[in-house]
């Protein structure tokens, strides 16, 4: 009759646990993988405006299209100057509240990982406890069977002798 280990459940449970932590780890790369492409997004978007701004301080002195004055021309370009320099410093506040995020998620991730790793630990230890004691129940069975062995060895030795007795 084998034996069930006396903590099985407790067993299962840390299993349960250990694959519960693993999916929560997966969760949160998936959440920092997302804010990092975010932040990239938001760095494309500040270079963009950027470039674009340099563009047209480079045509400011271009001249108007045909019947707009020159000063209507020059305040309106600036204007759109100083316009793009303003949605790249909101894409600027974008990104810093992004890279906060983004730390916020690294280290929720970060904690995630140090609960998987804790989780993993004790079931190891159960299991390497389990292990130990199924070798003690082997240990214990075969020490039955030897000495079942030895009483049936000794029982027909004692019968062998009692039959060859000549009495």
């Amino acid at each position: 009759m084998k034996q069930r280990f006396p903590l099985a459940t407790l067993l299962q449970l840390r299993e349960h646990r250990v694959e519960k932590a693993r999916a929560l780890v997966v969760e949160r790369q998936a959440q920092v993988q997302a804010r990092r492409e975010a932040c990239v997004a938001i760095e494309g978007e500040i270079q963009s405006l950027l470039q674009e701004r340099a563009g047209q301080r480079l045509r400011l002195l271009d001249p108007p299209p045909p019947g707009v004055p020159w000063p209507m021309a020059m305040s309106q370009r600036e204007a759109h100057i100083d316009h793009l320099a303003e949605l790249a410093a909101a894409a600027r506040q974008r990104l810093a509240d992004a890279q906060g995020k983004l730390r916020e998620a690294e280290a929720a991730l970060d904690e995630a990982r140090k609960a998987f790793f804790r989780a993993k630990a004790r079931l190891e230890a159960l299991e390497k406890r389990r292990d130990v004691w199924r070798k003690e129940q082997n240990a214990i069975a075969q020490r039955r069977e030897e000495a079942l062995s030895a009483d049936l060895l000794l029982a027909a030795r004692q019968r062998s002798a009692h039959d060859n007795s000549p009495f």
